[in-house]
């Protein structure tokens, strides 16, 4: 073999390899490379945002745009009108669209337990639950919060519509009808819960680990969901697997380097660093190479799903009982 054959055969080979190695670039680059998260100042939506703080997502070649929903009703509402793209909501809208017959989403992980950043808090007078007995109780009406008022209700033999009042108030305007005398306990979550804690006059009463499933299935009232718009999952597919590394990335870092996230957290939040590093000194984070047993296989979340399912209908929060796990995503759960 000449010495040009020789190179023009080696050029050949490099050449091929060259594209091949940029084919398979090409197959894993994102399709879409902006994804619009919804989220709030909630906890759950820590990981979205420290993801977009740190640039996690970024390193990924996306830009994640994060915007604001006072409830998961109006973030999923949102969803699958096609205006977001992945969210995380409370489980109990998601079920409720679920019941509803909507399949223009689907679940693919659970990233926190944070069973001790949300209860019922009251006026020093009032004791235990049967103290609420002809008082004022507020809660946002369907909503993890609202589920657990009306299951440790039901524990302590009292009628939400007989034996108290209980309004629908937003967790935001609570810490004023608190001072203002206007009612005498509510039902919150982080950051507003902490702020409450730290209103003089106030105290726990209970959390969610006194939730009824939750002593058996360590479930809470309204466990947080990662969802995604089910026609945004099937059309861009490698931008659903960067944007759930960049995720998952930024759930290590909240585990191991709780402080530095902190640092941007207080700008979503508005808690001071003390406050914010006691949240999440409350938080347990669920990583990636859990979520499979806990969404497919054996899917022990999943069931608990469907366990919640079954309360709300048993408290007539909705009619009838979904097949959660004919919502789970699973090509994207990690």
């Amino acid at each position: 073999m000449t010495g040009f054959f020789r190179k023009s055969l080696i050029l050949a080979a490099a050449l091929i390899l060259a594209i091949s190695v940029v084919a398979v670039h090409a197959e894993g680059k994102p399709e879409k490379v902006t994804v619009i998260y919804g989220g709030s100042s909630w906890l759950g939506h820590y990981p979205a945002w420290v993801g977009i703080e740190k640039g996690l997502f970024k390193n990924h070649g996306l830009g994640v745009l994060f915007q604001n929903f006072y409830a998961s009703s109006g973030r999923m509402g949102s969803l699958v009108a096609g205006d977001l793209d992945v969210a995380s909501t409370g489980s109990i809208s998601a079920i409720a669209l679920m019941a509803s017959g909507s399949r223009g989403f689907m679940a693919f992980g659970t990233q926190d337990s944070y069973a001790t950043v949300e209860g019922i808090i009251a006026k020093e007078s009032i004791k235990t639950i049967k103290d609420l007995r002809g008082k004022r109780i507020a809660a946002p009406f369907a909503s993890s919060a609202h589920v657990l008022v009306l299951d440790i209700l039901e524990q302590n033999g009292l009628d939400p519509e007989k034996d108290l009042t209980l309004l629908n108030l937003k967790v935001n305007e609570m810490p004023a009808a608190m001072g203002s005398g206007e009612i005498d306990a509510c039902a919150a979550w982080t950051p507003h819960f902490n702020k409450l804690l730290n209103m003089p006059g106030n105290h726990m009463l209970v959390n969610d680990t006194e939730f009824s499933l939750y002593k058996e299935f360590k479930l809470g009232p309204g466990p947080d969901l990662l969802v995604v718009r089910k026609e945004f999952a099937e059309k861009y597919p490698n931008t659903c697997k960067a944007f759930v590394k960049g995720y998952f990335e930024a759930v290590d870092m909240l585990i191991n380097q709780p402080e530095e996230c902190a640092k941007v957290l207080v700008k979503l939040t508005n808690l001071s660093m003390e406050d914010q590093m006691t949240v999440l000194k409350d938080i347990t984070w669920i990583k990636g190479n859990e979520q499979k047993a806990l969404m497919v296989d054996p899917g022990g979340f999943t069931t608990g799903m469907q366990q919640l399912a079954e309360f709300l209908v048993k408290h007539q929060q909705i009619d009838e009982a979904p097949k959660v796990k004919t919502w789970i995503a699973e090509s994207m759960v990690p």
